[in-house]
């Protein structure tokens, strides 16, 4: 950028105030000279009288008086300029100690997030990759297993199934021996019991009929319970071992059966086949063991990985440590320094404050000599006659002036340096900086900044100009908010990717290490259970003959039915439909044919229902038994084919499916390790060390440096520009406004005489001429004079100039009933005389006043009027500027006197008439001109 042509108005406009410094005081002494030895330049007291003397005053005051309103506007915005900078001032410190505390924070928080990101984190991630290594069992021996699972696990199943159903048939076997022992003992019982309950029901009825009862034709109770079924016919004895005999139950068969199945049990039938399962569920401990040499060369590959990205970031570290160090060594520099500023800045205010006070005083004073010289200003004093209110304030006009000239070249002073700092510095720094510009047209340019090649910014941070870093790119990095590590482009220092290659450390081969041969060490079915297996399918338990002992199971226990309570029901039928019949019942055998019933009943609960529930127990165990036994040879059939297959299945793929699974172990450890490598690098790019702080630390230098001190200053300068600008133009119009309101020592006769002709001028047209023509007052002594007195009045003003004093001339014939006074001009300031007139009245006439007739062919001159009291005639001595006349009616009790009213500057006339209706007094206050 060519700074010439700004350099050059700078250097143009400061030329410009220095020549003023030098010119101004020249001139100020010339013109206090030209006045105070010479009289000139306005110092002789005269002022020569013209016609548009009111005009110019107008204009000049009007004039000052806007300049003076600039000039408060100047000196007000001096003020704030100058509190602004005290406020910048003080707290410069602490605003840049912030910004520098925020970069500190920055800092320690960047290196703590690149301590949690890239070493807290590693370690959580390589202990989960250790922790995963070391139980290889379960990460990789667990899923093999249950890979396996769906097609050994049903042949392990089928053989403890197996084992199971033989021991269930061999104790199925032993019970049925026990059970059926059991069940023919109490059968032998039972039979007795039956039997011994038959006996008792047949001597009941043989013992009715022997007494004359139950024997009549149709009253036998034998046809209505009969006892012949009432027999337990059952055989549950043991078949005998020659295969004939009384006997059912095939003992000896059983017992051989249940010999040989125990045989087989106890020859480690259930050990063997258990031995198989427990090879298969302990794959994972039979992993974890032969990998565990493999295993721990992973674990020190990984330990060093970790280590190497720990050992790779201490660079980073340690140079943001001592940056934040220096930091810390900036800001107590820097909070020295402010406080030396802040205690000196007062003094810089009080030296301002007292520039602008001086301006404030030229305010006051020219408020004050406006408001004196109008408030004490005469139209028609004449120069030197002027009042000592107006002279004061031209004095104070004076006043203002002098101090214009006395302190205009030294507010220049505070005006030209100032300017030639600070505007050259806001337009070449202050603007470019915040433009860009700055950067971009210098250290941003290869090979701009001596003494270094290529990139500035490279050069210092890398030690390498090649490296294409540029202050503005950081600058609107840090304004984006990126992290630091790619805003300054931190990876010509520690390159991430390098530190992250985990190739450099782990090698495929050594997962490869992992995928051992297990299948010779995994047997489903041993031999030893594959003949155990074989062996009870000889025993064939399916062969046993049940039929003959199972139908005398499933044969009712008595031949007459299980449930005696339907004969007992019989009976119970019997003795209702005979009952309270003698000849059936003869004695109490009614009663006793009833205890029957219930004794019956009582069989079946105590007897006959255990009875049942042995025999169903029995046939049930011998239903599980024939339904185990049958399955027993096809059953072992199918089990050894099954376990041979899982076998078969575990040689040929076992060690296929442990390579499978540590393929798929490595692809998640190398997935973790990516994870973290992208997770890492995505921080430390763009999340690690945000360095907004970076940019608002800039921001906080060019608001400290240019708005909160070069602003101020361009501000100073311009109101101490501003306020001489306005000195100027108050020295010349408030030296030309004084010249009117000061009291001057020389005067003109002329001056005087055309004074005095302007006077009488305004004098001669206040006469109100339809007063003159109609000059006497009605002879009626109503309110009708007054009022027409009052609507003449009011025309008076029309016809008035603006003459304070007109009415000293005029004469008392010129008003109604009022003695005509003439008024002589007096140069030297004496009373005007008045002449005395007198005029007599009669009764008829009104009452106090006597008029007298006008001439109308006189050429409009006026003839006196003559007042005559009623008791004597009273002299009235009128002073200037008061009409009074005096007048002694019949019965009045004093004078009626006239004053001349006001008339405002704008030439409205004020009226006020006062009429009293006392007896015989009138008071009447006209409306004059001023």
């Amino acid at each position: 950028m060519d700074y010439s042509d700004l350099f050059l108005g700078f250097g143009v406009c400061f030329v410009l105030g220095l020549l003023f410094l030098l010119i101004f005081p020249i001139v100020a002494c010339c013109f206090c000279c030209c006045r105070t030895c010479c009289g000139k330049c306005g110092g002789k007291m005269y002022q020569k009288q013209t016609g548009n003397m009111e005009c110019k005053m107008i204009t000049f005051t009007v004039i000052l008086a806007v300049i003076t309103l600039v000039l408060s506007g100047g000196f007000a915005c001096g003020f704030f300029v100058n509190a602004r900078q005290s406020s910048e001032i003080e707290n410069m410190g602490s605003n840049t100690q912030n910004s520098l505390d925020d970069i500190l924070i920055f800092v320690n928080n960047t290196v703590d997030e690149i301590l949690f990101v890239a070493l807290n984190q590693s370690s959580w991630i390589f202990e989960v990759i250790e922790y995963d290594l070391s139980n290889v069992g379960e990460t990789v021996g667990l899923p093999v297993r249950e890979a396996l699972r769906p097609y050994v696990g049903s042949a392990i199943d089928a053989i403890l199934g197996m084992v199971a159903t033989i021991e269930a048939t061999r104790d199925g076997l032993d019970d049925m021996n026990s059970l059926v022992s059991d069940l023919d003992a109490n059968y032998t019982d039972f039979i007795e019991s039956i039997a011994d309950l038959k006996q008792d029901i047949e001597d009941l009825y043989a013992n009715c009929a022997g007494a004359g009862g139950c024997s009549a034709a149709g009253q036998d109770p034998q046809n209505t319970a009969d006892t012949t079924n009432i027999v337990a016919s059952r055989n549950f004895t043991d078949l005998p071992s020659s295969g004939t005999g009384p006997g059912y139950y095939p003992r000896t068969v059983v017992t051989a059966k249940s010999n040989g199945l125990t045989s087989v049990v106890n020859n480690d039938l259930e050990s063997s086949a258990e031995a198989g399962r427990q090879d298969f569920e302990e794959i994972p401990e039979l992993v974890q063991n032969e990998t565990d040499s493999a295993v721990g060369d992973l674990v020190n590959s990984f330990d060093d990985f970790n280590g190497e990205i720990e050992d790779g970031l201490d660079p980073m570290i340690e140079n943001l440590d001592s940056m934040s160090s220096v930091g810390s060594s900036l800001g107590d520099t820097i909070s020295e320094y402010s406080e030396t500023a802040t205690d000196y800045d007062q003094y810089r205010s009080l030296f301002v404050l007292f520039l602008y006070f001086i301006a404030l005083v030229v305010f006051i004073l020219n408020i004050l000599g406006i408001i004196f010289g109008l408030i004490g200003y005469d139209r028609y004093a004449t120069p030197t006659k002027r009042s000592m209110l107006s002279n004061i304030g031209g004095l104070l006009l004076m006043a203002s002036a002098g101090l214009c000239f006395i302190f205009a070249a030294l507010l220049m002073v505070f005006t030209s340096f100032p300017f030639l700092i600070a505007g050259p510095l806001t337009k070449i720094v202050c603007g470019p900086i915040v433009s860009g510009e700055l950067f971009e047209n210098t250290v941003d340019l290869p090979d701009t900044i001596p003494g270094t090649s290529g990139y500035y910014v490279g050069s210092t941070l890398f030690d390498n100009g090649n490296v294409s870093v540029t202050f503005t790119g950081i600058l609107d990095n840090c304004g984006d908010n990126k992290a630091a590590y790619s805003a300054f482009q931190l990876m010509h220092i520690v390159n991430i990717s390098d530190i992250l290659d985990m190739d450099s450390y782990i090698s495929d081969g050594q997962f490869d290490d992992m995928k051992v041969n297990i299948s010779d060490q995994v047997e489903i079915m041993s031999s030893e259970t594959a003949d155990n297996l074989a062996n009870a399918r000889d025993v064939n338990a399916a062969s046993i003959p049940w039929s003959d002992f199972e139908n005398e199971l499933t044969s009712d226990l008595i031949d007459i039915g299980e449930d005696l309570n339907d004969f007992a029901d019989d009976l119970q039928s019997y003795i209702d439909a005979n009952s309270g019949s003698s000849s059936v019942f003869p004695g109490s055998y009614e009663n006793d044919f009833t205890t029957m019933v219930s004794t019956i009943r009582s069989f079946q609960t105590s007897t006959v229902e255990p009875m049942v529930s042995d025999r169903d127990y029995v046939e049930y165990v011998l239903n599980a038994v024939q339904s185990n036994s049958s399955k027993i040879n096809l059953a072992v059939n199918n089990t050894i084919a099954a376990g041979d297959a899982a076998d078969t299945y575990i040689t040929n793929n076992l060690d296929s499916v442990v390579a499978s699974e540590v393929e798929n172990f490595q692809s998640t450890m190398i997935g973790y390790i990516n994870q973290f490598v992208d997770y890492i690098t995505d921080m430390i790019y763009n999340e690690v060390g945000k360095c907004r702080p970076v940019k608002n630390l800039l921001d906080n230098l060019i608001n400290t440096v240019c708005r909160g001190v070069l602003d101020p200053i361009n501000g100073w300068w311009f109101c101490n520009g501003w306020c001489v600008f306005c000195f100027i133009l108050n020295i010349i119009f408030s030296v030309k406004l004084a010249k009117f309101f000061r009291r001057m020592h020389d005067e003109d006769e002329s001056d005087a005489l055309e004074v005095q002709q302007r006077r009488n001028a305004a004098s001669e047209m206040q006469k109100p001429a339809s007063i003159i023509r109609n000059n006497q007052v009605s002879p009626s002594p109503d309110d009708f004079a007054k009022d027409e007195l009052q609507e003449e009045l009011h025309r008076v003003p029309n016809m008035l100039f603006d003459d304070p004093e007109g009415l000293k001339k005029k004469k008392g014939s010129d008003l109604p009933g009022v003695a005509s006074t003439s008024n002589e001009y007096d140069p030297d300031g004496l009373v005007d005389k008045r002449s005395q007139a007198e005029e007599t009245m009669t009764e008829d006439e009104l009452p106090g006043v006597v008029t007298t007739e006008v001439d109308g062919g006189g050429g409009g001159q006026e003839q006196a009027g003559e007042v005559k009291p009623d008791a004597e005639n009273t002299e009235a001595k009128i002073p200037e500027g008061e009409t009074t006349v005096t007048t002694e009616p019949p019965g009045t009790p004093g004078p009626a006197v006239y004053n001349p009213p006001t008339l405002s500057e704008e030439g409205q006339v004020m009226e006020n008439v006062n009429n009293n209706n006392g007896e015989g007094e009138s008071n009447v206050d006209n409306d004059t001109t001023q």
